[in-house]
């Protein structure tokens, strides 16, 4: 729906509006074990995808990405040799609007086909990605250049000077090298409301979706702000939206009908 979206905008005014709101972007990030060079790659997303496979939920699935998977024998540019690196992803940037996906549909590469996983996996009410977030985990680790104490400001003459005389490879490399060494922008906003989930039954390959969906924005339109309480999604109504049928539906279901099957949990 987004790809047709933007294909429909690209010649218009409103080309960026769906990167705009549903648009972030997550640091791929490779640090070295024994000199502690960092690369960074940025990668947008409109979705958060996010496996579940053995993961009980959503917060430590993203702790697993942040706590990443070690590569043995790469070589290191600081060290300038092989060595074990350390491969992670961290929130670099949120979106206005965010959307988590469940990874319950997988390939299975000893069948060659698709499987559903049904087991149980957890999210809350209130999802704060913050200790996901770049300058939070970089910030406990002391890796980022404010604490370094680098500076980023203009080239000195003699500097200037000597990117001058580079050559085209030079200064690609050059380029390349920044761009890894570059830090996203510090974020404000972490924390998301939960007002609707996308529910599937069925199998990897056929099945049905149906949704639930709070139906308030929490706007107070006495005082023309946001109310204090807007951030208690568990009060609000709550409508399910299953094809032409739509109706009240109680939050405190929400548990029994969206987690996944608890006996499967381990």
């Amino acid at each position: 729906m987004f790809d047709r979206l933007e294909d429909a905008l690209k010649h218009t005014s409103r080309k960026h509006l769906v990167s705009s709101i549903f648009g972030g972007q997550q640091c791929s990030q490779m640090v070295c074990t024994e000199c502690g060079k960092v690369k960074n790659r940025m990668e947008d997303y409109l979705n958060l995808s996010i496996p579940v496979k053995g993961i009980k939920s959503v917060e430590e699935s993203l702790a697993k990405q942040v706590e990443g998977e070690i590569i043995n024998d790469y070589q290191c540019d600081g060290c300038n040799r092989k060595v074990d690196l350390q491969k992670r992803t961290m929130i670099a940037s949120t979106p206005n609007i965010l959307i988590v996906h469940l990874q319950r549909i997988c390939f299975n590469f000893d069948t060659f086909q698709n499987d559903k996983i049904n087991s149980f996996c957890s999210f809350p009410n209130v999802l704060d990605l913050k200790p996901y977030s770049f300058h939070e985990v970089m910030g406990k680790e002391n890796r980022l250049k404010e604490q370094a104490g680098e500076d980023e400001g203009g080239l000195s003459q003699q500097n200037q000077q000597r990117e001058q005389d580079m050559t085209d490879e030079e200064k690609l490399a050059k380029k390349e090298a920044e761009d890894e060494a570059r830090e996203p922008e510090r974020d404000d906003c972490y924390e998301y409301k939960l007002v609707g989930v996308n529910v599937h039954s069925g199998t990897a390959n056929a099945g049905h979706y149906w949704s639930y969906i709070n139906t308030n924005r929490g706007t107070d339109e006495k005082e023309g702000e946001e109310n204090d309480s807007w951030i208690k999604t568990e009060q609000d109504p709550w409508m399910e939206y299953n094809d032409s049928r739509v109706s009240d539906w109680e939050f405190k279901d929400m548990r029994q009908r969206t987690f996944g099957n608890e006996q499967k949990a381990n």
